[in-house]
């Protein structure tokens, strides 16, 4: 279910390639005026990846219930699935929390950088670290930005750019950025 926040409008869709596999969203209400906002991307496909989404999905919920700090969420998922004995062992993962205010304090972890469209240029969200799991000792650093009235934030896993055509031909982070900025003043589910 997508959230509802005074002033921002969001939507999420997940279109699995097969039938099961790595890819993960998910709103997370902290309290009333933070909302933690995460995607993820588990390599490989069927059970493992969805077992690794799982540890994901779990464990930024036992994160935010304790209010960890993002940067210490993020070194404590790397290190579980560093431990993990699946044939997935890397997840890439955005994890931001969006203040009421519209600043959004956030760590990338080797994920696609999220966008922020603004009026004349775009902003990409790569404060962070690297994927997790193959290195469990590796520190990650927050990052922060701030979104302003018409701002359009745009979170995504590699499956939209390299989405291809008949022809083979990928989808591309060209044409998502033209696709964004021709509907930006559409609503989100649109």
């Amino acid at each position: 279910k997508h959230p509802r926040s005074d002033g921002y409008d969001m939507h999420g869709a997940a279109l699995a390639a097969d039938g099961g596999g790595g890819d993960y969203f998910d709103y997370i209400w902290i309290d009333g005026s933070l909302l933690g906002l995460a995607i993820a991307d588990a390599t490989g496909h069927g059970l493992p990846a969805a077992l690794q989404v799982r540890d994901v999905y779990m464990g930024l919920r036992m994160g935010s219930a304790r209010e960890y700090k993002i940067a210490q969420t993020m070194q404590k998922l790397n290190r579980l699935i560093n431990r993990e004995k699946l044939t997935s062992r890397f997840v890439s993962l955005f994890y931001g929390e969006l203040e009421s205010s519209g600043v959004v304090i956030y760590v990338n972890a080797g994920h696609n950088p999220p966008m922020v469209f603004r009026r004349k240029k775009i902003e990409y969200l790569t404060e962070g670290g690297p994927v997790l799991g193959p290195l469990p000792d590796r520190r990650y650093n927050r990052g922060v930005v701030r979104l302003e009235p018409g701002n359009l934030l745009l979170l995504f896993t590699d499956g939209l750019i390299e989405a291809t055509n008949a022809s083979g031909e990928e989808f591309g982070l060209d044409r998502v950025i033209a696709l964004v900025r021709q509907h930006a003043r559409d609503s989100a589910q649109a």
